[in-house]
C-alpha cells in the first residue's frame, strides 16, 4: 500500500482514537501500538486531522499539550456552552455534579483521573457543565505521565455560595444532609444519573452518525 493510500485509511481511525480518549489525550506511541504504521506516517496524519480543524466552520480543534493529542472545544463556544448549562441546570447543581464539585473543593489542585477513581465513574461530562458554568477551572497540570489537567474552584464559586475561602466549607466529618451544600449524595442515584447522560450522548452521537451516513449515501 503506497503512502497516501495508507494515510486515507489511518485518518479516520486516528481521528476517532484521539476523539475516545477525551481528555487525556493520546501520544504518538500509543497510537502506533495499535496500527501498523511509521510514527511519522501517524505524525502527518495528526497535522493534516489538525488543520482540518482550523476550519472556522468546526467547533472543536485538534492541539497537542506535553506530547499528547486531544480533541477541546474552541473559546468560542464557551460563551454559549455557559447559557445552555445555565439554562438547563436552572440555577441548580445535580446530585452527581454536587458530588464533582465537592472533591474539586476539598481536594484541590485534583486531576479527572483522581475524582473518577474515588467516584468510580466517569467524570469527564459533569466537569464539563461545571467549568462551563465557571465554578471550577484548570489550574495548569500534574507532573505525572501524561501531564494531566488539574481543577480548582473558581472565584464565582466563593461568590456562588457565599464562602470567602476554603476554610469557610463545611468539615467533612460534619452529618450531611439534602440541606447542606456539600452534602454526600446516594452513590446509586448519582452513578445512574452519570450513567444517563452518557447514554443521552451515546443516542446523539449515533444519530449524528446516521445522518452522516445518509448524507455521504445521497451525495
Amino acid at each position: 500500500m503506497d503512502s497516501e493510500n495508507l494515510i486515507n485509511r489511518i485518518k479516520p481511525i486516528v481521528e476517532g482514537l484521539v476523539f475516545t480518549s477525551g481528555e487525556d489525550g493520546l501520544s504518538l506511541i500509543q497510537i502506533q501500538s495499535v496500527l501498523e504504521c511509521t510514527r511519522d506516517e501517524i505524525g502527518r496524519v495528526l497535522e493534516l486531522l489538525r488543520q482540518d480543524y482550523l476550519d472556522e466552520q468546526k467547533g472543536i480543534e485538534l492541539v497537542k499539550y506535553g506530547g499528547r493529542w486531544k480533541f477541546v472545544t474552541k473559546e468560542s463556544v464557551y460563551p454559549y456552552a455557559s447559557r445552555l448549562y445555565a439554562k438547563a441546570q436552572n440555577n441548580t447543581l445535580s446530585a452527581a455534579a454536587m458530588e464533582v464539585l465537592s472533591l474539586v473543593a476539598y481536594r484541590q489542585p485534583i486531576t479527572r483521573v483522581e475524582i473518577d477513581d474515588i467516584r468510580g465513574v466517569s467524570s469527564e461530562m459533569m466537569l464539563k457543565k461545571l467549568q462551563a458554568r465557571d465554578l471550577i477551572e484548570t489550574c495548569g497540570h500534574k507532573e505525572t505521565i501524561g501531564r494531566p489537567l488539574l481543577y480548582q474552584v473558581s472565584a464565582r464559586f466563593y461568590d456562588t455560595f457565599g464562602l470567602e475561602s476554603l476554610e469557610d466549607l463545611p468539615q467533612t466529618e460534619q452529618k450531611q444532609g439534602p440541606d447542606n451544600l456539600f452534602y454526600q449524595p446516594d452513590f446509586s442515584e448519582v452513578h445512574q444519573e452519570d450513567l444517563t447522560e452518557q447514554n443521552q450522548q451515546e443516542q446523539q452521537d449515533n444519530v449524528q452518525t446516521s445522518q452522516t451516513q445518509e448524507q455521504n449515501q445521497d451525495s
